[in-house]
């Protein structure tokens, strides 16, 4: 027994160890025998002052390089550890032309098995392709771009940033052309823009989204209001501008804090009138409570949505999968699927509500999952668990393996974290006593 005991004590010691060289970036080195029909190497050693490069045969004795970039063979490629191969969805983005200006807006990014985006970078260029001039923006999901040329076509791109500043997805490319908006003639027969005469030039706008959502409108890319739906549903901005023409976008947040994607409409104001445009409805929103299915097992969608309504449910597969559901009188809708039909793989699924009157809304950002042969939950422990694991297995997949790793190194050093499953040993800080709990159920 107490043999045992030691090598227990003897193989948490050497995992600590291990951690403390990768954490401090002390050289590591790695010795091993290799042999050949041609030729014999004894012991060679990896470590900070070079790797082996040769053109004509590979040197194995590392499961993948022992760094991002390092692997410089012409022959063969090798991917560092687990970085390479989380997912991270790419962002939907819209792009809105004004005067000397395009304001931008996209979807935000998911992260899966590890990866979590943290910041966005967008990307500008005149030339379809790039090269690209960047600019980090924080975790932001909308921004305008100033200082434009009017009638240059010019090109974009958002880029996703983890926490560590590595970019994990990029959007596909966006366009749009700045225009000077259109001149009103004068009673001189001038050009400019002026002020109309008696009567005021107004806007109303009657839109639909989900009960107590926040929603943001813009006018040619600017920020116009950000009214509050109604217990309804609805809301209303009224403007008053120069009579011309004008896009307007709007996107609407829920009570979890999921973002809509953006829906825009252009119109042509008359002066010296009042346009009111009504069923502008937001497009609904879209969660899921697994990112991995286990094939045969269920997989539950959810969201909000105009209240009342029918939701539109399309699962993207070999098949396409399409089906409906309901909202309740707070919008909020839930829709369960079965993933036996599901060929093994990644998949997509968006949603689109049906209004009692017929009016539809745009559809969803398109959500990404997989099925497999495990079930991974987002956000919570999966509801056949009771409170948190205590041997380190954060994602409730019953292993302990880099996926809980990744897990609590984001929430590493923090105090109280917002996922108390993390400090894994309850004394209110994530750190090493926490990582040797789980090194010591480690099970891959």
């Amino acid at each position: 027994m107490e043999f045992k005991k030691l090598q227990n004590l003897s193989i948490l010691f050497k995992l600590l160890l291990t951690l403390f060289i990768l954490f401090f970036n002390i050289p590591f080195v790695n010795s091993q025998e290799f042999t050949s029909n041609s030729y014999k190497i004894l012991d060679p050693l990896m470590n900070a002052g070079g790797y082996g490069t040769s053109t004509s045969f590979g040197l194995f004795g590392v499961i993948s390089q022992m760094a991002i970039g390092t692997s410089s063979s012409s022959l063969f490629k090798t991917n560092s550890g687990f970085l390479y191969f989380p997912f991270a969805s790419s962002p939907v983005v819209t792009a809105t032309a004004g005067d000397a200006q395009v304001a931008l807006s996209w979807s935000a990014s998911t992260g899966l098995l590890g990866w979590t985006p943290s910041a966005y970078t967008v990307g500008q260029s005149t030339v379809s392709g790039g090269p690209y001039s960047y600019t980090s923006l924080g975790n932001v999901t909308s921004s305008t771009r100033t200082s434009l040329t009017n009638s240059t076509l010019y090109y974009f791109v958002i880029r996703v940033q983890d926490i560590f500043g590595n970019f994990i997805a990029t959007s596909t490319q966006v366009t749009a052309t700045p225009v000077a908006p259109t001149p009103s003639p004068s009673s001189g027969g001038g050009g400019g823009i002026i002020t109309p005469p008696s009567g005021a030039t107004k806007i109303i706008i009657k839109g639909r989204a989900y009960p107590g959502a926040t929603v943001t409108v813009f006018r040619d890319g600017s920020t116009v209001s950000k009214p509050i739906a109604d217990a309804g549903g609805n809301w209303q901005v009224d403007s008053t501008v120069v009579g011309g023409i004008y896009t307007f976008s709007a996107y609407a947040i829920d009570k979890d804090n999921r973002r809509s994607l953006t829906t825009s409409f252009t119109v042509n104001i008359p002066t010296r009138q009042t346009t009111t445009l009504s069923d502008i409805i937001i497009a609904p929103t879209i969660g899921s409570d697994k990112s991995e299915v286990k094939s045969g097992n269920d997989i539950k969608f959810f969201g909000f949505g105009y209240p009342a309504s029918d939701v539109n449910i399309v699962v993207n597969s070999e098949v396409m999968i399409t089906d409906k559901t309901k909202s309740d009188r707070l919008g909020f809708w839930s829709y369960t699927l079965n993933s036996t039909p599901l060929e093994l793989g990644p998949h997509t699924s968006k949603s689109q509500v049906v209004a009692p009157d017929a009016v539809i809304s745009p559809f969803s950002e398109s959500l990404a999952f997989r099925v497999g042969d495990k079930d991974v939950f987002l956000g919570k422990l999966p509801p056949t668990i009771s409170g948190c694991s205590k041997n380190g297995d954060l994602n409730g997949d019953k292993k302990v393996n880099i996926i809980d790793f990744s897990i609590l190194l984001f929430f590493w050093n923090q105090k109280n974290p917002k996922n108390p499953c993390v400090n894994i040993n309850k004394d209110g800080t994530v750190n090493i006593f926490d990582f040797s709990i789980m090194l010591f159920w480690w099970n891959g």
